[in-house]
């Protein structure tokens, strides 16, 4: 931690003058917090500034990783700014409390007061600049005299009183500086002259004749001191003496001498004056907990994934599982995703940085895109691949014969060191993925789609509902137990997790919710004319909000991929007793069937009364 800045001049007024935090606004932007404030004071001391927050206006937490005027050595002044990031706050709620805090440093007013040590005596102390003389001499019983006991250095250096110390060289050198000697003498060593020790005396800072076992000069009439500050000339042969003051007070001569520490010498305690005072605004702010986000399957899989729109695009929230080769990205996006192009990183980097200018802005935008909270990316300290069209060669000649023998760079997106940017990479090396939406289309139309829930009263399973034309539909395949009825694909119970169960043409129109029933021939009508020739407006994201899932028969070879890749699904629909089932597979193929057996196995949508 950096020290604070100040001067003793400065300290002595700042009493006196006026520290106010004032205009203090705190503002959201999405996933970032924006503190604005005026910091008021004596220009030439420098604050140290914290944020706490608290969910309750009782239990208070500091803000960490912030961004802007904050910490150590912040100078008062207009216009002051933080950031910080909201997915970082623990215990993160809808209202949320703030406490803008300053720490500034402070001299105490008081000139002379009194103290007692541990053993009841009394002493009297007097102030200079920043720090606090004991204005006699310690002593180590309840002994009247002035000269008080003379310690060795080891004793000395363990004997001040609780929050007191044996002063430094420096805080001597500051008290004769308060006499009246320059700088320059001030730290000289040797015999200096002193104006008169009167003002001592007249100040508080009594002198008194001691009697001590060595002899400092011829007729001496002497208070001699220690101080706590070892010499470090050790090429002058004093590595075992301490740095000490001999005042003559018969000559108006001050000697700052070496001294053995076996020797006996009084002891004055010295204290800081200076304290921390602290300035402080507390402030309420409603935020916006929502995001545009969600979780979509993967059609095929039934897997879940969590997707966010960060800009003009839906990105996937966390990395496909492993690290690939470029060539290694093929078909590893689920259907319908893809590998983000250039534009849609800058869109990202653009989206999550900072809102004020700072010098470690990579670092700042790192810790934006890796945290994991409402607004986060989780993206990994590692490089990402992404889907380019064309490579950027830039050539670097191995050998002279041979001149193919080259790398092919170009720059892709990468969280390195902590640090969010660019970095060149070759395309056999290993990288992150991370998919985005290839429907680049639906920002469009998205909007328009009426969406909704409902809460199956039964099991109080929740479905995702859309309107389509009037009809209300699920946009999720019913999942709810019907005895011997209902079973999962390949009788494995995450399957039915996955896509809902699969129920044979017996089951009765009391499958579905109360108020909903199995969609007729005319219903399922409505639907694939929507989708002719074009199934992709029935997934996930699609252009009706349907989002159709492919949990059916899949035709695998022996080592249990899908034969060409096709999957396919089956919907129950019921016109009058009669019942059928509508074939979708993934090769854009739709067929009714109107006369189901007992043996088929569908899935089932419902459509509202």
């Amino acid at each position: 931690m950096r020290y604070f800045l100040f001067m003793t001049v400065f300290l002595l007024s700042i009493s006196a003058y006026s520290q106010k935090l004032e205009n203090v606004k705190i503002q959201q932007n999405k996933g970032e917090l924006l503190v604005q404030y005026d910091l008021y004071g004596q220009t030439e001391v420098a604050y140290q500034i914290g944020i706490l927050y608290s969910a309750d206006n009782k239990t208070w937490k500091k803000a960490e990783k912030l961004h802007g005027d904050y910490g150590d050595s912040i100078m008062p002044g207009r216009n002051k700014q933080i950031v910080l990031w909201l997915d970082l706050f623990e215990g993160l709620n809808t209202k949320m409390y703030f406490k803008l805090i300053a720490v500034y440093p402070k001299v105490i007013p008081q000139k002379k007061g009194t103290l007692t040590d541990a053993i009841g005596n009394n002493y009297n102390w007097v102030r200079f600049g920043e720090t606090q003389w004991m204005s006699e001499n310690l002593k180590s019983t309840n002994d009247p005299s002035v000269c008080g006991t003379i310690y060795n250095y080891t004793a000395a250096s363990n004997t001040c009183p609780d929050n007191w110390r044996l002063p430094t060289d420096e805080d001597w050198m500051n008290l004769e500086k308060h006499f009246g000697m320059s700088a320059n003498k001030a730290n000289e060593f040797g015999l200096r002259d002193v104006k008169s020790f009167k003002s001592f005396n007249d100040s508080g800072f009594v002198l008194n004749e001691c009697k001590y076992r060595v002899s400092f000069y011829q007729n001496q009439v002497a208070a001699a001191f220690w101080s706590s500050s070892v010499n470090k000339l050790l090429y002058m042969g004093y590595s075992d003496k301490y740095i000490t003051r001999i005042f003559r007070l018969n000559e108006n001569k001050l000697s700052k001498e070496m001294r053995e520490k076996t020797e006996e010498l009084s002891v004055r305690c010295v204290k800081s004056a200076v304290f921390n005072d602290t300035i402080s605004v507390e402030s309420a702010i409603t935020l916006n907990l929502s995001n545009t986000t969600g979780i979509v399957k993967d059609i095929y899989t039934g897997e879940n994934f969590e997707w966010v729109k960060i800009s003009n695009s839906i990105w996937f929230k966390k990395d496909i599982i492993g690290t690939f080769s470029y060539n290694e990205t093929v078909d590893k996006c689920p259907a319908g995703w893809r590998l983000p192009n250039e534009k849609e990183w800058q869109d990202l980097f653009a989206y999550y940085k900072p809102s004020i200018k700072l010098e470690n802005e990579s670092q700042a935008l790192s810790e934006r895109v890796s945290s994991n909270g409402i607004w986060g990316f989780n993206m990994s300290q590692t490089d990402y691949w992404m889907g380019s069209r064309y490579y950027t060669y830039q050539t670097f000649w191995i050998n002279r014969d041979n001149k193919e023998d080259s790398k092919k760079l170009m720059s892709y997106p990468t969280n390195k060191s902590n640090l969010a940017g660019w970095t060149n990479k070759q395309t056999n090396e290993k990288a992150k993925m991370r998919c985005v939406l290839d429907n680049e289309d639906y920002n469009e139309y998205s909007g328009v789609i009426e969406t909704g829930k409902i809460i199956d009263s039964r099991d109080k399973k929740e479905y995702k509902t859309v309107s389509i034309d009037g009809k209300l539909w699920m946009a999720e395949n019913l999942y709810f137990a019907s005895g011997e009825n209902s079973k999962c694909r390949d009788e494995l119970k995450m399957n039915c997790e996955k896509f809902g169960y699969l129920y044979n043409i017996t089951v009765t129109d009391n499958v579905c919710p109360d108020g909903w029933k199995i969609p007729s021939s005319a219903d399922w009508e409505d639907i694939t004319g929507k989708s002719a020739n074009n199934l992709k407006v029935l997934y996930p994201f699609g252009k009706i909000g349907f989002d159709l899932l492919f949990g059916g028969e899949v035709i695998k070879d022996p080592s249990g991929k899908a034969i060409n890749n096709v999957y396919t699904t089956k919907f129950l629909y019921k016109d009058g007793e009669n019942a059928g089932y509508i074939f979708f597979d993934s090769n854009n193929k739709t067929e009714q069937v109107s006369k189901a057996k007992k043996k088929d196995l569908v899935y089932i949508r419902c459509i509202k009364k």
